[in-house]
């Protein structure tokens, strides 16, 4: 994670906040950067911890709500365990605002190098963690059917094409834009639909020093969404760290998330589309909100170079076909 500046005040604050938790033993504490919520990650003597604190209004309570959901179905998931507030009883805090939890082991995605058994074990991961979310209630764990990152939002973004694509790019954007519109949006109704994870990105999984997945974290952006959707972003995002969406870990990736999520024949058959859709997004909304917050710009460019090397691979792909016949992922 990125670190950010942070003043002595904010520790403070930090330290009053966990007391409502009743963690008083706190030895440091480290901000990170983050699209909206303030996130500190906190030494305790009894392990680390990590504070997450929100606007009103916010995602804490939907991400506190999705955890808790998915601890009580699958205990052996790789997620963060959320601690209770002492003067609320609940996970949220008093003002409704943050909430504490466990801080899982291991260094992002981002920081390692991938191989096929990571894939494998970040598809049997992804996978048990959709299967524990198959049933939940999206109303009474507060997600929406759509957000700013959801895969159906692509087509809100074209009029940024002309402002924000990389050189060169403008017609592959458009042309990913479209494929949506022609071959997602006419069969939407007809996929299976649940709550996912829905950014499952190089920073929200974590991976242990012996190479297995050790946390998948952030839920703030879960929808209730296509289920097909949460394996084509992060398969976007391998894509990102490997450079190509054809890359031989993107493809092993996904022929195991394919089986252990049960794709049927129609989802595997968007997952072209849906990926470079993500990749879109990725671009042009990153790209948006660097311009509308300067001072988040870090942080909303953080994949920005490494979408433009794709974007360049992606028109490749178009013109050669890289992907194969209709119905296959390679």
């Amino acid at each position: 994670m990125q670190q950010v500046a942070d003043p002595a005040s904010a520790r403070d604050a930090v330290e009053e906040l966990l007391a409502e938790y009743g963690v008083h033993d706190v030895l440091g504490v480290t901000p990170t950067a983050s699209e909206v919520d303030r996130t500190w990650l906190v030494a305790t003597r009894r392990g680390g911890l990590v504070v997450k604190r929100s606007p009103r209004g916010s995602d804490a309570p939907r991400m506190q709500a999705g955890l808790l959901a998915l601890a009580a179905r699958d205990a052996s998931l790789p997620l963060p365990r959320l601690l209770t507030s002492a003067t609320t009883g609940a996970a949220l805090s008093a003002d409704g605002t943050a909430f504490v939890t466990t801080l899982c082991p291991g260094r992002p995605l981002e920081e390692v190098t991938l191989t096929e058994d990571l894939a494998a074990a970040l598809a049997r991961h992804q996978a048990a963690v959709m299967n524990a979310l198959a049933d939940a209630d999206a109303a009474a764990l507060g997600v929406p059917d759509v957000n700013a990152w959801s895969l159906d939002s692509v087509v809100e973004y074209e009029p940024l094409v002309d402002a924000h694509a990389p050189t060169g790019t403008a017609d592959v954007l458009r042309a990913v834009i479209d494929d949506y519109r022609a071959r997602v949006l006419p069969v939407r109704g007809d996929l299976p639909t649940q709550v996912i994870h829905a950014d499952v990105n190089l920073s929200n999984v974590l991976v242990a020093d012996d190479g297995t997945v050790s946390g998948i974290i952030d839920f703030g952006d879960a929808v209730l969404a296509p289920r097909v959707y949460d394996v084509a972003v992060a398969a976007c995002y391998l894509a990102l760290a490997g450079g190509a969406s054809d890359h031989q870990v993107v493809r092993h990736y996904l022929e195991r998330a394919a089986l252990l999520c049960g794709l049927s024949a129609l989802e595997v058959s968007l997952l072209r589309t849906l990926v470079r859709c993500r990749l879109a997004i990725v671009v042009l909304l990153g790209r948006e909100s660097a311009r509308r917050a300067p001072e988040r710009a870090a942080y909303a460019l953080r994949y920005d170079h490494l979408a433009e090397r794709l974007l360049a691979s992606v028109a490749g792909e178009q013109r050669r076909d890289a992907f194969g016949p209709e119905g296959t992922i390679a």
